[in-house]
């Protein structure tokens, strides 16, 4: 997936298989939203941004490939679960094993989406530092890149919470749950912070 043409990308996921669905093109998204950060520090000069914005190209190069090692791993991660509804249920040491890989699948499906969100929130933040002293020229890419993190970090959660409702361990759940709601609260603060500042520097 992180190698295959964008074009036939998009071909498998409007296609009639369900993956790669929207967790992988939240991850996507999410890394569409690092490469514009990269591009966007990488045309601002030493002096325009100052030291600390030299660093945000390499870092968002870093979670753009994470990001989409991590949308091929929400594939895998949903393939798992429906593999492992397909085990045999007909004796009850069967019907046993088969609840319990289930649950391990789902787990790992609710993950690994919950680590996208948690990169597509740390994004957010470079996007933050970028809007302020990235090139004014560009600025409007970091607004575009803030608007795909944000939206890379709700689709994200949508697919953690569809795989917390079929999971029977509590505790996980309210963990994750608690977790979820924190990555959504910041991205929503942040996406509101960046976007102010993109607006400032968009009307001088």
């Amino acid at each position: 997936m992180i190698s295959e043409p964008l074009a036939r990308f998009l071909d498998r996921v409007a296609s009639a298989e369900p993956t790669p669905g929207g967790g992988s093109a939240s991850a996507v998204t999410g890394a569409m939203a690092a490469a514009l950060l990269a591009m966007v520090s990488r045309l601002t000069k030493v002096k325009e941004g100052g030291v600390s914005i030299e660093t945000v190209a390499r870092k968002m190069d870093q979670d753009r490939t994470t990001l989409l090692d991590l949308a091929a791993k929400d594939a895998q991660a949903f393939d798992d679960v429906m593999r492992a509804m397909r085990l045999p249920k007909e004796t009850d040491a069967q019907r046993r094993e088969r609840q319990q890989t289930i649950q391990r699948a789902l787990i790992e499906a609710a993950a690994v989406p919950l680590a996208v969100a948690a990169h597509a929130t740390d994004v957010l933040k470079s996007a933050a530092l970028v809007a302020r002293e990235g090139n004014v020229n560009a600025i409007s890419d970091a607004g575009v890149a803030a608007l795909l993190a944000h939206a890379a970090v709700h689709g994200a959660i949508l697919n953690v919470r569809i795989n917390l409702s079929s999971i029977k361990d509590h505790g996980y759940v309210q963990a994750t749950e608690a977790r979820a709601q924190e990555l959504v609260t910041a991205s929503d603060r942040l996406r509101d912070e960046v976007m102010g500042i993109v607006e400032s520097r968009l009307a001088r």
